[in-house]
């Protein structure tokens, strides 16, 4: 069953107490960007060190864990013919894969020089694409090894970008830098109604929140919610439920938060996840987490694309 580290009753509203997390897949060795696939009844997540996007699916017979394509990628999403994008570490852009794990490249330059490495990636409903362009693919660290303090302010080889920033690509567009100002933009996520765009920063260890305005860019940026801990692991992937809550992958576990930045608490799985999506009929959350997938049951609702 899960865990949870309760800092206000309301989230036995979302999670209850005795619900059970199933480990869906294992054996991996690091997992990550998930997206719930509803034509297909099948989540697709990124199997980096194997350079693939793997695809699980329960069948009748049983589980079934197979490759969907090739390719060294983090965050994935659907776009709103229901085709899958990725931000993608290996060819250092935004791209497209269509059902027989082909790739078509939509960005991998801003200004004429190569994106850093887009590591998150979400679609508003007008089609537009926005993404998060940390340098961690251009700096690799070694396995089993951590990086120094304020290694993304120092300068790294090949990279081109002067900054750490958070694009939007629209329908046959360029990209275009938002926001300039965080040191390690990761997650994000909008809210039910496109109002708001959710952004963490692993760096600083904190949820940011954007309004957005009715042309796309975004102003009134603020700290929403401060994910200081000694716990380890850095806010990462992050979801929004119908109503609002926030669920983001950070220290120790999965944080929940209401739109206006009160923490709920955490819920702590076997193994720090890095990223969630949202599956099957909406309530069920999908988490990779490090070599593993699991399955959590709510009782909230997230909404299922494609």
């Amino acid at each position: 069953m899960a865990t949870l580290e309760v800092k206000h009753a309301a989230l036995h509203d979302l999670i209850a107490p005795d619900a059970p997390v199933e480990r869906v897949a294992g054996g991996l060795v690091f997992t990550e960007g998930p997206v719930w696939v509803k034509r297909d009844h099948a989540l697709l997540f990124s199997d980096i060190p194997n350079n693939r996007i793997a695809r699980w699916r329960r069948l009748a017979e049983g589980p079934e864990l197979t490759t969907f394509a090739k390719g060294y990628s983090n965050g994935l999403t659907l776009d709103r013919t229901g085709q899958v994008l990725a931000a993608e570490h290996g060819g250092r852009g935004v791209a497209r894969i269509d059902n027989a794990g082909l790739r078509t490249t939509l960005a991998d330059r801003f200004q004429g020089k190569r994106l850093n490495s887009p590591n998150d990636i979400v679609v508003k409903s007008d089609g537009t694409i926005y993404f998060t362009d940390p340098p961690y693919a251009v700096q690799i660290a070694a396995p089993g090894s951590t990086r120094p303090d304020g290694w993304w302010a120092a300068p790294i080889p090949g990279k081109e970008q002067a900054c750490n920033g958070v694009y939007r690509l629209k329908p046959g567009g360029e990209p275009e830098l938002l926001v300039d100002d965080m040191a390690l933009p990761n997650g994000l996520a909008f809210s039910p109604d496109e109002s708001r765009l959710y952004i963490d920063d692993s760096a600083h260890k904190h949820l940011r929140v954007f309004d957005v305005r009715a042309d796309g860019t975004l102003v009134n940026s603020r700290v929403l919610l401060d994910m200081t801990s000694s716990d380890p692991g850095v806010p990462d992937g992050l979801k929004v439920d119908v109503h609002s809550n926030v669920f983001c992958t950070g220290p120790g576990g999965v944080w929940v938060c209401r739109a206006d930045g009160t923490l709920l608490g955490r819920i702590i799985l076997p193994e720090l996840p890095a990223n969630l999506a949202w599956g099957e009929d909406g309530t069920v959350l999908f988490l990779t987490a490090r070599s593993s997938v699991y399955r959590l049951q709510t009782k909230t609702r997230g909404v299922v694309l494609g």
